[in-house]
């Protein structure tokens, strides 16, 4: 993945549950054609490094897609999933990934 880095400021995440240590990320994107999902997920990786940094100690977190309306086939949500999972393992955060469909 090209360089995640980003200066983004002060955290903001929409929720965060303080039992169970964990910050919700809700993306409402634009998720059709290749060019848009790369996008789309490029920016998920980078935003989920970047909390990481500002969340409590021990925190995971999750990232829930609402892409209600859009016709995205299984193969590219859990192509969107692993990339984003893997991305955040490689160093030491733990994400779970959720698609709201039709």
């Amino acid at each position: 993945m090209e360089e995640l880095d980003l200066d983004w400021g002060i955290v903001t995440p929409e929720a965060y549950d303080d039992v169970k240590k964990e910050a919700l990320h809700v993306l409402n994107v634009h998720f059709i054609g290749e060019v848009n999902r790369n996008r789309v997920v490029k920016f998920a990786c980078a935003r989920v490094l970047h909390f990481h940094k500002h969340l409590p100690k021990g925190s995971s977190q999750k990232v829930r897609f609402d892409l209600r309306g859009q016709l995205v086939s299984n193969k590219n949500l859990e192509l969107a999933r692993q990339t984003i999972v893997e991305e955040a393992a490689k160093h030491g955060i733990q994400v779970s990934v959720e698609f709201l469909t039709n």
